[in-house]
């Protein structure tokens, strides 16, 4: 690929996508540029957990970071789902070869992130209008007036991504039907490395490590979306609704500080079968957005960021490349997306017999991974 003027790759977003497309890149050889149109990427983001799979820790061994991963998360080893009485249907590994799967607070790992880029390859405050491309390669403009040129534009830019609208058009982000509450705490229940999910009547609550001490949690309650609250009601509303549930759940709740506490609505996209055009193509949730209920969304960006920066690397022809890297991913992310919506609406449903093919689900899942067998949502070589 030859090079350019500013770069031989745009990367439009500092998210999670966007950072680690662009050290997969420079660890390749090939020089990139990320543009994030906040001013302070780091506090920009909120204080949640994230479940990095399995996928994410042989993505990050890949490029020779897993150690330093492994430092600022961590391990959750077993997994068990519980009925919002009490019945426990087993605990079983959550990685059945033993690989390492990882809970994070969202702000430390982006932390991480930044840390493990070069220096000079983040542009803060680049505000991306529209896109413009040739034969010899792409130009982003930026609302400050500034453009950049290089051989290749990938849109990491999010759910309301500039480059996605103008390459696909308008298209509305689909509610699941359902918000979370969340939360972080300091407690001791951290040390037991344990992902628990408790199964209700049209309500979840999960909780897991994000580091040596804390534990992220997750109530989720069918509503309509965009409710507003924050602190003290957030806690009362779970409180509320979770009552008698078994412990820790009250507990947990109860033990965490106001400011630690928010909602978000869940949403996704319907998958499409095109990605790009051109030179340019988009990675993350501008692509594939899905809900967090197969807790791949992070890990999904992280995947296809590594291969991509793979396939680049090796390519004579950008554009050529570009659709050889969507037609790999395009049916790997629409399954997972498609999974992740239909394991939210058992969780989510009142019908008995969708919760009860939920409880079937989540006891069929213990006995896979306790005799060794892993979910195909982490099966991926780099």
């Amino acid at each position: 690929m030859a090079a350019q003027k500013d770069a031989t790759v745009l990367i439009i977003g500092g998210g999670v996508a966007g950072l680690t497309a662009a050290i997969a890149l420079e660890r390749k050889g090939v020089d990139s540029l990320v543009f994030e149109q906040v001013d302070d990427v780091l506090h920009s983001q909120l204080g949640a957990g994230l479940s990095l799979g399995m996928n994410v820790a042989r993505a990050f061994k890949h490029l020779g970071l897993l150690d330093e991963l492994a430092e600022v998360g961590a391990p959750i080893t077993d997994r068990e789902f519980v009925t919002e009485k009490g019945k426990s249907f087993g605990i079983a590994p959550i990685s059945p070869d033993g690989e390492l799967v990882l809970g994070i607070l969202r702000p430390r790992f982006h932390q991480f992130l930044l840390n493990a880029l070069g220096e000079g390859k983040l542009r803060l405050g680049s505000k991306l209008v529209r896109f413009d491309q040739d034969d010899s390669g792409v130009t982003a403009h930026f609302a400050d007036g500034s453009s950049a040129r290089g051989d290749v534009l990938v849109g990491a830019d999010g759910l309301k991504s500039t480059v996605r609208q103008q390459l696909l058009g308008e298209s509305d982000l689909k509610y699941a039907g359902y918000v979370t509450r969340r939360g972080v705490l300091e407690t001791d229940v951290a040390k037991e490395g344990l992902e628990r999910i408790f199964l209700g009547r049209a309500q979840r609550f999960l909780y897991y490590p994000v580091g040596r001490w804390y534990v992220y949690w997750t109530a989720a309650t069918n509503e309509p979306a965009g409710g507003k609250q924050a602190g003290a009601e957030i806690k009362r509303t779970v409180l509320e609704r979770f009552k008698g549930w078994p412990e820790p759940v009250e507990a947990l709740v109860e033990a965490t500080d106001d400011s630690s506490t928010y909602l978000a609505d869940t949403n996704d996209r319907d998958p499409v079968d095109r990605w790009g055009e051109g030179r340019v193509t988009l990675l993350g949730d501008s692509a594939h957005p899905m809900t967090w209920d197969r807790g791949q969304g992070a890990s999904q960006g992280i995947e296809g960021a590594v291969l991509l920066a793979k396939t680049l690397a090796a390519a004579d022809d950008p554009a050529a490349a570009l659709r050889a890297w969507e037609a790999e991913r395009i049916p790997r992310t629409t399954k997972i997306v498609k999974a992740s919506r239909t394991v939210g609406m058992l969780g989510q449903t009142r019908n008995p017999l969708p919760r009860a093919m939920h409880k079937v689900g989540a006891r069929i899942t213990t006995r896979r991974f306790r005799a060794g067998k892993g979910s195909e949502e982490y099966k991926v070589e780099f």
